[in-house]
């Protein structure tokens, strides 16, 4: 009897050492309906210029399915564009964060990139927080949060 119980302690530690996965992607493996994922805020390459809600210059959301694909729509001055394409999270060597990388099949211009071609990378901040990456290279700063999972 106390070999079982050792062994089941030692199951036990083993267990609790395993590494947590701070985002809860690891878990979620995007195993979903679908999740929409709405822009909140807004910043420049300055101090203090930070904007959120309607006093965003537009406003901008997500739809992922589980099939892999999304549909971008940014409504600017009651015009709206949509835009769709495929994503998967990809992970970079030396870098414990994930990401999620967009390749736009339409309206490429609303892909926010430095490269000006059809992929936008946003990067996870949290698993309710994504941050696209163009900040990067002078362009906006925009964070997005989890409204519908």
């Amino acid at each position: 009897m106390k070999r079982y119980s050792a062994l089941f302690l030692f199951l036990v530690f083993l267990a609790s050492c395993a590494n947590d996965d701070d985002y809860g992607l690891e878990s979620t493996q995007f195993v979903f309906s679908e999740q929409k994922w709405e822009l909140t805020q807004m910043s420049g390459n300055f101090q203090n210029s930070e904007t959120t809600g309607l006093d965003m210059e537009w406003q901008e959301y997500y739809i992922f399915s589980p099939e892999g694909t999304f549909v971008k729509s940014r409504t600017v001055d009651e015009e709206v564009t949509e835009a769709t394409g495929t994503f998967e999270v990809v992970e970079y060597d030396n870098d414990l964060n994930h990401y999620l990388e967009l390749t736009f099949e339409t309206e490429n211009e609303l892909a926010g990139n430095c490269t000006g071609d059809s992929k936008e990378l946003l990067i996870y901040r949290s698993s309710t927080v994504m941050s696209s990456l163009w900040i990067a290279c002078d362009g906006p700063g925009l964070d997005y949060q989890l409204t519908k999972n």
